[in-house]
């Protein structure tokens, strides 16, 4: 009685450590480059979870983002010219492919720049003709020139998105990342450009236990 007590002691040891070993309480992953520097494109950081029972889910997105933008003008006669250059990057979530819906939020906006670039240069002379007493007068400017530069920026470097009520089984948790530019440059003196970079980035998965009663998870 003794050898089998200990044979079943030992086998339900072995079958405890199996089933510990089938679940994971964190995973991570770290990327060097997700976005060359260009007009944009789009990454990944996509990392694997297996769950033993209904759970809730911790996910936390670092990144390491650049956005340049370069905006000229030039003009003459007080003529307005304006140039425009924008770059973003943001974050989507994806979990299971699109087939578990139930986190938030679901894209978050971590870079966010766009210069808007607007001058009146030389002013605008006012001269007197033959026609009035005054001709040998000089030329008086009636409108200074302008230089006006407006910059927007949001950005983010970390956040946690939450993933509840996730089934028991194998799942693949995955940021989606993107970057684009815009510019908007309608004359030869104007010039604008736009880039952005992404990289290096990390994506970190928890299974965490929420309190039982509703406050636990809230998405408003």
């Amino acid at each position: 009685m003794k050898r089998i007590f200990i044979l079943l002691a030992i086998a339900s040891v072995v079958f405890a450590g199996v089933a510990m070993a089938a679940s994971s309480k964190f995973a991570a992953r770290v990327t060097d480059v997700l976005i060359t520097n260009g007009a944009g494109g789009t990454g990944t950081l996509n990392v694997p979870i297996k769950t033993a029972n209904k759970s809730d889910l911790l996910v936390g997105i670092s990144l390491q983002s650049s956005v340049l933008t370069e905006t000229k003008t030039k003009g003459k006669n007080g003529d307005t010219n304006l140039a425009v250059a924008e770059g973003n990057v943001w974050v989507c979530l994806e979990v299971d492919g699109g087939a578990h819906t139930d986190f938030a939020p679901g894209c978050v906006t971590f870079e966010m720049r766009r210069q808007t670039l607007e001058t009146k240069l030389s002013g605008v002379l006012t001269c007197p003709t033959e026609d009035t007493p005054d001709f040998d007068d000089f030329c008086t400017i009636t409108d200074d020139e302008e230089v006006n530069l407006l910059l927007e920026t949001m950005s983010a470097n970390h956040f946690n998105f939450v993933v509840r009520d996730l089934g028991p089984g194998d799942h693949i948790v995955k940021a989606n990342v993107f970057g684009s530019t815009f510019t908007d440059c309608t004359t030869t003196d104007e010039s604008c450009r736009a880039e952005v970079a992404v990289g290096p980035g990390s994506i970190t998965v928890e299974e965490v236990r929420a309190t039982n009663d509703d406050s636990g998870i809230i998405f408003d």
